[in-house]
């Protein structure tokens, strides 16, 4: 029995099933199960929705009906406890399921709707095979024989082999239903071996670029992403989630292409479109990988910025295009804006006109408390041990009270490097740099070039020794 956290709602989004004549009837006959509560509930992204509820009669049996077809996906009988199992609701939407005790998919048995008892066909079969690789790992991880060791990773081999062959023989089987559909997006590429030979002296290198170019362009051959009826099911986030967080380099200029090409792709299909949008814009915003917010700008030029996204409001549309607007200047890898501030003596300095293989930029406050701390740390901990290479720091203040900021420099002992301010703001700072807290940190190159941003001490020395050495 599988438990599941189930959100006790009745699902608001908009469907799509075609309110008519059609209608559902899924009739219930449970063994031991008198006077239950089921729930008939639905997937969507990674959650589960309740559709309708029934109590089962004194011999366990009960119908869930309804005036219209409900939309296809994977759906759940769901029970008290948190117990449930999963059925396909394809294009045949009367049928029965009879389920021995305890419940389970091994007891289930489903009539009178072909998609629905394929999907649990494929249920038992994928179990099974589990199971029986599960035992064949125990198997070799208790066995010091390489004879055996070897045999049981052949034999792992070729039950995955096996199920693989299922899938696509099911897929042909079934073109267009419900379930080709869940059972393609489920399916996962399988990359060729690598056209050199392992004597090959670079062949280690060789074999990961081959599989990771052939993953980049296949792992998501199995999406139809104008066939939205894959968003109930949980197989799209997981896939887009697995693709763009750990298939894909985490760099930018890897990503923004499959991230436009998909988005693009969905668009024929407004409930598809909205998805993967929403998917990326919450991937993107969330993530905790330094640069990443060049893809949130990429995604606001692609579809808020143009008008696209039918689903958001003035409002939402707004903070998009001002967020991005801040972000835009600031980019890793774009050159570093331009800023001539007044040092404590009444001099100017320009930043790009510091010569430095390195610039350290902070921006601080001297009444804040982080800053207080943060600063002088940054100060001794950076400054001074990277004292004997070619590397300035420009360290704005943002206050207004000159006296203050003296006593500041004075106090934290700061003085040996550029400290300088705006009190008019005249240079757009805090909008060139998007500076909503402080201290920030950017790092920067010889060319004035972005390399890091927002980021802490102990990050930026990793980044200093790594491009040193």
């Amino acid at each position: 029995m599988k438990q599941l956290t189930i959100f006790l709602l009745f699902i608001l989004l908009s469907t799509t099933a075609s309110v008519n004549a059609q209608s559902y009837n899924i009739q219930l006959e449970w063994d031991k199960m008198s006077d239950s509560t089921i729930y008939l509930a639905h997937y969507f992204d990674t959650n589960i929705y309740i559709n309708d509820t029934l109590v089962l009669n004194n011999e366990g049996k009960g119908v869930f009906e309804g005036d219209s077809l409900l939309d296809q996906g994977l759906y759940a009988f769901y029970q008290s406890g948190n117990n449930y199992i999963d059925v396909l609701v394809g294009e045949d939407q009367t049928f029965s399921v009879s389920n021995g005790y305890p419940v389970s998919v091994e007891n289930i048995e489903i009539e009178g709707a072909e998609q629905s008892e394929s999907f649990l066909n494929y249920q038992k079969k994928i179990k099974k095979s589990s199971s029986e690789k599960q035992r064949l790992i125990k198997e070799a991880q208790n066995s010091e024989d390489q004879t055996i060791i070897k045999k049981t990773r052949e034999r792992i081999n070729a039950l995955d082999q096996e199920i693989k062959e299922y899938i696509q023989t099911e897929v042909k089987k079934h073109p267009n239903t419900m379930y080709s559909v869940f059972l393609k997006a489920v399916d996962s590429p399988s990359p060729p071996e690598p056209d050199v030979l392992q004597s090959h002296p670079k062949y280690d290198s060789i074999a990961w670029f081959q599989q990771y170019f052939y993953n980049r362009d296949h792992f998501l051959d199995g999406i139809n992403f104008t066939d939205e009826r894959i968003i109930n099911t949980p197989i799209l986030h997981s896939k887009l989630k697995s693709y763009f967080n750990a298939v894909l380099i985490q760099n930018p200029d890897s990503l923004k292409p499959q991230v436009i090409r998909v988005i693009r792709a969905s668009e024929p299909n407004k409930r598809m479109y909205q998805y993967v949008t929403q998917f990326f814009l919450n991937n993107y915003t969330q993530s905790k990988v330094m640069g990443m917010d060049a893809l949130f700008v990429a995604i606001a030029d692609e579809v808020y910025l143009k008008g696209k996204a039918f689903w958001a409001d003035s409002t939402t549309i707004q903070k998009i295009a001002e967020e991005a607007y801040l972000t835009r200047p600031n980019l890793i890898g774009k050159k570093a804006p331009e800023l001539v501030m007044e040092t404590p003596d009444g001099e100017y300095l320009s930043l790009h006109g510091l010569q430095a293989d390195y610039t350290i930029l902070i921006f601080y406050e001297y009444d804040c408390g982080h800053c207080k701390t943060e600063v002088p740390a940054l100060y001794n901990d950076v400054f001074m041990k990277y004292l004997n290479n070619n590397i300035e720091v420009l360290a704005v203040n943002m206050n207004n009270d000159k006296e203050k900021w003296e006593q500041f420099i004075e106090d934290k002992e700061i003085g040996g490097w550029n400290n300088v301010w705006d009190p008019q703001h005249n240079t757009k700072f805090r909008f060139k740099y998007n500076v909503k807290m402080t201290p920030m940190i950017y790092l920067l190159d010889e060319d004035k070039k972005i390399v890091a941003k927002k980021i802490d001490k102990e990050t930026l020395i990793r980044f200093i020794d790594s491009l040193l050495n």
